[in-house]
């Protein structure tokens, strides 16, 4: 079998075997260096924050090298720089080039390094991340080598694909099953609240009630209308049916939602800044738009709540590609990253007891998907949370 047609190979069969992401990479650096025979092989991929740009597997790599290609910056370096701009680099000295970052200098030198070779990887017209090869002779990497290089970088691009696409199915899948759990527990626990309800109003209404009793039925009330609206969340969550679409604009969605928190904003200090780009009309249902909008505001209030340092929340509009983006931005403290993947799970909160019912996120992330759209959240690297909601341009989208 061809050199380039093992690789391929290879990593195809990784890929048929497990959606698990660093055995794809690991499998993928060690067929590439095994076959070509090069010295040094390295892979990058593109962190959740959209900046910087993770060593997620090498080869042949020493500890001073991999600790300077540990984190790079999109943008900077060569491999950053390919990264930004989704084209091949090729040199036969890398210590000459211009775009050699000062901290690998050292590195470059010590390790001996003249060839060397970067690829993107990009799928669906992302980018992913990079696929480098470094060898210690003066022989320029040819146009096969290189072919050879982007060839697999393709597979891994596909590798890494069908597990995301993956992940978001067993994601729905699980938000599906929890939904029609939740349908039936919401439907069986809605009568007797609403007779709890009724009944406490009708005490409240009596002259008779001292108030020691007053306050004590209050506080059932109050009890018992928050149960409700979990239950109501609940029923929320658990609905199927397509949502009423006609033309909306975004920017008048975020302008009601901010004036409907504005009392509350105000009251806890939070200062407000809106960036709203003029963008085009998304045919959408407006009520849940404004739900989806509300949750994510009310998240980031309450993750700043108790900070004593400024608090500042931010809404972003802008177009891009073929959507439109909501950006919901706080400079709270943010997520814990090994809570990213679960926080659109249902019932799933880092709030404290009775702060929330962990429903909110996975109310929103149904609706945006019911939308043919995007909901995701990441770390800003400035501190703080931000939330993005992505919902295509045109009618009936």
């Amino acid at each position: 079998m061809e050199p380039h047609l093992k690789i391929l190979h290879t990593v195809s069969e990784a890929v048929s075997r497990t959606l698990d992401v660093e055995a794809i990479l690991k499998t993928a650096l060690e067929a590439l260096t095994h076959v070509t025979g090069h010295e040094i092989a390295s892979l990058h991929l593109v962190a959740t924050d959209g900046v910087t740009l993770e060593l997620r597997a090498d080869r042949g790599l020493s500890g001073q090298m991999r600790e300077v290609n540990r984190v790079l910056t999109v943008g900077e370096g060569i491999i950053g720089r390919v990264a930004a701009s989704g084209t091949t680099a090729v040199m036969r000295d890398v210590m000459g080039s211009p775009d050699l970052l000062p901290s690998a200098h050292e590195a470059v030198r010590r390790d001996r390094i003249r060839g060397f070779v970067c690829v993107p990887i990009h799928a669906r017209g992302r980018m992913l991340g990079t696929l480098s090869l470094g060898r210690q002779t003066d022989d320029p990497f040819d146009e096969g080598e290189v072919t050879l290089l982007e060839a697999t970088a393709q597979q891994i691009a596909i590798a890494l694909d069908n597990a995301r696409l993956s992940s978001e199915l067993v994601h729905a899948e699980k938000l599906s099953a929890v939904g029609e759990l939740a349908s039936g527990v919401a439907h069986e626990i809605n009568n007797p609240l609403t007779t709890i309800l009724g009944l406490a109003q009708l005490l409240l209404s009596r002259s008779d009630v001292t108030p020691g009793i007053r306050e004590r039925i209050a506080l059932m009330a109050d009890e018992a209308a928050r149960a409700a609206a979990i239950v109501q969340n609940l029923l929320m969550f658990s609905r199927h049916y397509p949502p009423e679409r006609r033309p909306c604009s975004l920017a008048d969605a975020v302008q009601r939602v901010i004036a409907l928190k504005g009392y509350q904003l105000e009251h806890d200090k939070v200062r407000v800044t809106t960036e709203l780009d003029h963008c085009p009309t998304v045919w959408a249902d407006e009520n849940q738009v404004q739900q989806v909008l509300l949750n994510l505001v009310q998240n980031a209030h309450q993750a700043m709540a108790r900070q004593a340092s400024e608090r500042v929340l931010t809404v972003r509009l802008r177009p891009r590609d073929r959507h439109v983006a909501i950006e919901v931005l706080d400079n709270g403290p943010g997520i814990p990253p090994h809570l990213l993947s679960r926080i659109f799970d249902p019932f799933f909160t880092t709030k404290p007891p009775g702060e929330g019912s962990g429903l909110g996120l996975s109310v929103s992330y149904g609706i945006v998907g019911q939308h043919g759209g995007r909901l995701y959240a990441e770390n800003r690297p400035e501190g703080g949370a931000m939330f993005v909601v992505e919902l295509p341009v045109g009618e009936r989208a």
